[in-house]
């Protein structure tokens, strides 16, 4: 079963997080930390599958201690937990590693299905900040090689199952990719993808 380490600086958040996840049959949660300094101590003696990280704490910055963890244990999937739903947020803890953010204001079901997407290799956003992301106008797009290369074979039509074997990667890693580049891209569907990914100059 997937195991779960809850860092927030909320006591009360911790405690409606514990039973909602243990009484979901996917996973369940191993250790809780009000501070990073916990959670660090924590995680070099009993590495969790995944992390949930509150990016405000009290003694310090959550995206930056994300940055930290994601060095440290690169396989550790973090889904940021918080009150903040500006687009800057967002961008920022998945540029440091972070595979998932739930704004704290949702239903508590998008904490499982999170759980369920980062374990099966996609990034999860929340409903609300999906919305906040395709209604942000300035696009801050930056590939990398191999998102160029799926945004490519997307582009000439080619089938996830099809571009997972062209790749040689496992089809979750395709959906993870296709994920990231909807988020980059602002975009929802595949039509969308390839309309603004021609808007930035980024196929033909």
């Amino acid at each position: 079963m997937v195991t779960v380490h809850i860092a927030d600086d909320h006591a009360m958040v911790v405690e409606l997080l514990i039973p909602v996840i243990n009484d979901s049959g996917i996973a369940r949660v191993t250790g809780s930390s009000l501070m990073l300094s916990e959670c660090r101590k924590t995680l070099a003696s009993n590495l969790p599958n995944i992390l949930l990280l509150d990016i405000n704490m009290s003694d310090g910055n959550g995206i930056v201690f994300c940055a930290e963890v994601h060095k440290l244990y690169p396989d550790l999937k973090i889904i940021g937990l918080t009150g903040h739903d500006e687009y800057s947020s967002v961008m920022l803890m998945l540029k440091n590693g972070a595979s998932g953010y739930i704004v704290k204001s949702e239903a508590v079901s998008e904490v499982l299905e999170a759980i369920h997407a980062v374990t099966n290799g996609e990034t999860y956003v929340s409903r609300k900040m999906e919305q906040v992301i395709r209604k942000t106008t300035k696009m801050d797009v930056s590939l990398t090689p191999r998102e160029k290369q799926v945004l490519q074979m997307v582009a000439i039509g080619m089938s996830n199952p099809q571009i997972a074997g062209q790749l040689k990667v496992a089809l979750s890693t395709v959906l993870s990719f296709r994920k990231k580049l909807n988020l980059k891209l602002n975009a929802s569907n595949p039509v969308e993808l390839i309309s603004n990914a021609r808007k930035e100059g980024l196929i033909d």
